[in-house]
């Protein structure tokens, strides 16, 4: 006879490593970029640079280091961090404007999903025109309303989002307008 802990714990371990994603490899492309395949079918770019720690270094300096920097080839092409998808939800940022020392961030979403789409949350990452990481902010860049079905975002439609308010984000610092984002929810129906 099997153990009820027993059978649970294999269901937990089982579920567990079907969740998770295990990076294969990377490619370099001919232009420099690279790209990383993962074993769920799923590609993405590297956009920053990987960690360096030296044993040698100060603390200070191994703690400088660790910050996340994009890729000579991320700030070269901004377009590779300018749109994500995720279960049929494309998530493209638009446009950026700013209102005395507020910048509004827009974006244009689009459903490919047989799914109605009612909620997709992004998180945005804003980096200087050095390409150190500024800022990472959570928006909701599309919400249905509640039993209102002409709000909600069906196959095929495309849709624009509010204008998301930051403040706290120097404008001179930040004129290539370096953005990542990716999209960490999406709820459908």
């Amino acid at each position: 006879m099997f153990n009820k802990a027993y059978i649970i714990a294999c269901c937990l371990l089982f579920s567990a490593s079907v969740a998770a994603t295990t990076e294969l490899t990377r490619i370099v492309l001919e232009d420099g970029t690279e790209v990383v395949l993962n074993d769920d079918f799923t590609w993405q770019y590297v956009l920053l640079n990987q960690p360096k720690t030296d044993a040698n270094t100060a603390t200070k300096t191994k703690t400088a280091s660790l910050a996340p920097q994009l890729t000579p080839a991320a700030m070269a092409n901004t377009a590779l961090m300018t749109t994500h998808v995720s279960q049929g939800v494309r998530v493209t940022f638009k446009s950026a404007s700013w209102d005395d020392s507020e910048l509004g961030l827009n974006f244009d979403i689009t459903n490919n999903s047989p799914l109605t789409v009612l909620k997709v949350t992004i998180a945005a990452t804003l980096f200087d025109d050095s390409g150190n990481k500024m800022t990472t902010s959570e928006f909701d860049v599309w919400q249905a309303q509640n039993r209102l079905p002409e709000t909600y975002l069906r196959k095929g439609q495309q849709r624009v989002s509010r204008t998301f308010k930051l403040d706290d984000i120097n404008a001179s610092q930040w004129q290539k307008q370096f953005i990542s984002f990716t999209i960490i929810a999406v709820e459908t129906r």
